[in-house]
């Protein structure tokens, strides 16, 4: 009986393993790392770099079948470093979910200080540089060449090769608070109506504000495309 019951065990176990799969630690960080670049973070731009630091498992073992992954952690900021939970599911059926540390790196091309600026120095084509660093810690500050068509100037000292920052710089914004805006709503079917607004806060070009319909009182986000005009999709 002893012999039957063994004999039992070792078949069930041999089965099991027949029906599983392994995948190594290393191909599970690139895999799920492809999958946050084409989710997670499918709306940054620049030259987006994600790496997974560390799993808890040097092989995965899961059951056989069609490996997916799926991102599950709320919206939120985009961080230099974060946690990410993922979900495993094989066959579109959940078997594990994994917290993982992810490190984010965006190059962008930002102005960069070519001198050592003082307080109130006007930041011009001739005093900086572009130059494509990683802006991951200040996606939202980012100066491009773009902004030297405005009148700015410096809050605060800068040292040479300095990466310029919208905190430390005074700069006329392109829709200001508690003034009039143009908002243009935009559909798929390509469909376009205008109503007057506005602004909640003062932005640049590119940036997502929120503005507030003069008749309803109604609060939309929607991006500066220009001068007091701001573009919101519906």
């Amino acid at each position: 009986m002893k012999k039957f019951i063994l004999t039992g065990l070792i078949s069930v176990l041999i089965t099991g393993a027949a029906h599983a799969q392994t995948i190594a630690g290393n191909a599970v960080k690139t895999d799920i790392a492809d999958v946050l670049k084409q989710t997670y973070y499918s709306g940054l731009t620049g030259d987006i770099e994600i790496k997974i630091i560390n799993v808890p498992f040097k092989e995965l073992v899961i059951p056989d079948g069609n490996v997916s992954y799926k991102v599950v952690s709320p919206e939120g900021r985009y961080l230099p470093r974060d946690i990410k939970r993922v979900n495993v599911y094989v066959d579109n059926t959940l078997v594990k979910t994994l917290n993982l540390p992810v490190q984010l790196k965006v190059y962008k091309e930002v102005l960069t200080a070519k001198e050592a600026m003082v307080r109130d120095q006007a930041v011009t084509a001739e005093n900086t540089y572009v130059q494509k660093v990683d802006v991951a810690d200040k996606l939202d500050y980012i100066l491009t060449s773009d902004n030297l068509s405005k009148d700015i100037k410096t809050k605060k000292p800068m040292r040479q090769g300095e990466v310029l920052d919208k905190r430390f710089v005074k700069i006329k914004p392109d829709v200001v608070r508690n003034t009039e805006v143009r908002v243009f709503f935009t559909s798929n079917d390509n469909l376009m109506i205008t109503i007057d607004a506005i602004a909640l806060e003062d932005g640049l070009l590119g940036d997502y504000v929120n503005v507030e319909n003069k008749n309803y009182k109604k609060v939309y986000k929607g991006k500066i495309i220009g001068e007091n005009r701001v573009l919101v999709a519906i």
